[in-house]
């Protein structure tokens, strides 16, 4: 029961980062194009999300249905 003294005072609050909505989308002429890997079980719509790795390589993950693809 020693660290109830360590856990008293005030607690830090996570500041939050809102995510950049330029990264997944681009306008060309007029028409919005959408970038980003669509997920090839859930189908159109549900993107998969792009995690680089140190040997170079590209780790895509969709949140969804948990299918993973290396490029």
């Amino acid at each position: 029961m020693a660290n109830k003294k360590e856990r008293k005072g005030k607690k830090v609050k996570k500041k939050t980062v809102r995510v950049k909505k330029n990264k997944f989308y681009k306008v060309v002429d007029d028409k919005v194009e959408r970038l980003g890997k669509d997920c090839s079980k859930c189908g159109q719509g549900v993107k998969m999300g792009a995690h680089k790795e140190k040997s170079g390589k590209t780790r895509y993950a969709c949140g969804r249905c948990g299918l993973t693809i290396w490029e």
